[in-house]
């Protein structure tokens, strides 16, 4: 099965990081010799998996940075938010053809790198469920990149930090767009996001009696959605760039690369 792509690239660079990367754009962000929506595209676009790309953000900043001769590259505008800039990318999709799962993926991540997408896609694919959402453990993020920061989560499959790939069926996603606004919101906040599945599973959550196979089935009661948790081995699917110490490490780990 090939997928096609969804990067969000419209999100703003913040005040923090602007002392460090003068730009509006957060896809624009300098690290090394290239910005972060190129190394976002790079890993996307080198996966066999991946057919068609769209790109949600402003083209003519965005493009000149991108490969000109990419034949399934594609650019929407972004909206307001997250979700509403992936609603843009699907109906750029339909136009065209839009894949039966659909990847969608932010810019800040310049870590990201094909072997994990692919592993991604191929366990969400062993699945064969409508959404799939992955999650790293803290043992293999202090491994990889040691001090980073991030939030976890203490369930009984392990201490997990949510990941920043999405993974969507196609012919549910309107059916999820509600639903995939509340989580995007959620995702770095444990209790908020516990609230949102009810009491039951944050009485569980904080005794430590919580884990994926419970919040998928509790996923599937609230909205007929087969979602599905995925363990990533991949550290680079969970850390972001959105602090000036995110920022610096980027540098730091990716300075002097050149493809």
């Amino acid at each position: 099965m090939q997928y096609d792509a969804i990067i969000l690239a419209g999100g703003k660079n913040s005040d923090e990081l602007k002392e460090m990367a003068p730009c509006d754009n957060e896809g624009l962000i300098f690290i090394g010799n290239y910005p972060m929506i190129y190394y976002v595209y790079r890993a996307v676009r080198s996966s066999q998996l991946i057919r068609n790309i769209i790109i949600c953000g402003p083209e003519g900043e965005l493009k000149k940075h991108l490969p000109q001769d990419d034949e399934r590259l594609f650019f929407t505008t972004s909206g307001d938010n997250a979700m509403e800039s992936f609603q843009h990318g699907v109906e750029a999709l339909k136009k065209i053809e839009i894949s039966p799962m659909v990847l969608a993926l932010p810019t800040d991540i310049p870590f990201i790198t094909t072997e994990a997408i692919d592993d991604f896609l191929r366990r969400g694919a062993e699945m064969q469920a409508d959404f799939c959402y992955p999650v790293t453990t803290k043992e293999a993020n202090d491994l990889k990149f040691p001090g980073v920061k991030r939030t976890y989560v203490r369930l009984k499959d392990g201490i997990l930090t949510g990941g920043n790939l999405f993974l969507i069926r196609s012919e549910i996603i309107p059916d999820c767009l509600e639903i995939g606004t509340q989580l995007v919101e959620r995702r770095k906040n444990p209790v908020a996001m516990g609230r949102l599945f009810g009491p039951g599973l944050v009485i569980k959550y904080l005794f430590h009696c919580l884990d994926i196979a419970m919040i998928e089935k509790r996923f599937y009661k609230m909205l007929g959605i087969r979602g599905r948790g995925i363990i990533s081995p991949y550290a680079e699917i969970g850390v972001d760039v959105d602090k000036p110490s995110d920022l610096q490490l980027a540098r730091n780990y990716l300075a002097g690369k050149d493809y």
